[in-house]
């Protein structure tokens, strides 16, 4: 478990995101912002950190339930994302590798534990930002979740099988 997936978390929220990005694997690239995306990247990897889960393909599909419940956003800049030319070409390669029985599975496979999502962003005292403000950063992540009412998921929880695909963490 890594530091920042405990509830109770004294690291900033700028030193969860260094351990977020110190447990990428060597073979995995770590897609940073640009002057095209401006922080959209960052913004979406604090989501990452705020809400406790790691890299893998399935607790990224995790993650879009406490983005679309848990998050306020304008659709346009969370859109963009997915425009993005290294998105894009992650997409692909999922797409061409998984293909839509295999992106099916990957949601059904989760389905209980989004479920459980939803219903945490319900109990929420309010949405994350997700173009957060730059002082967040600097706070405590133990206290920016009790500012947001955020209870993540423990790792007992997190009770899914996982996807294998040639971007798998361990592969």
């Amino acid at each position: 478990m890594l530091e920042y997936q405990k509830q109770d978390c004294e690291l900033t929220l700028r030193e969860g995101l260094e351990c977020y990005y110190q447990s990428f694997p060597e073979s995995k690239e770590i897609i940073k912002d640009s002057s095209e995306s401006g922080y959209l990247l960052r913004d979406h990897d604090c989501t990452h950190v705020i809400f406790g889960l790691d890299i893998s393909i399935d607790q990224e599909a995790i993650l879009d339930t406490w983005v679309l419940w848990g998050s306020s956003f304008k659709w346009r800049y969370l859109l963009s994302y997915a425009k993005l030319p290294q998105i894009k070409d992650l997409q692909k390669r999922l797409m061409s590798e998984l293909g839509i029985k295999g992106f099916l599975g990957l949601y059904w496979n989760t389905l209980s534990i989004k479920r459980k999502v939803f219903f945490r962003t319900r109990k929420m005292k309010k949405k994350w930002p997700f173009q957060m403000p730059e002082n967040y950063l600097d706070m405590k992540i133990s206290d920016l979740r009790k500012l947001h009412g955020i209870i993540i998921l423990k790792s007992d929880e997190l009770n899914y099988k996982p996807t294998k695909w040639s971007g798998s963490i361990n592969s």
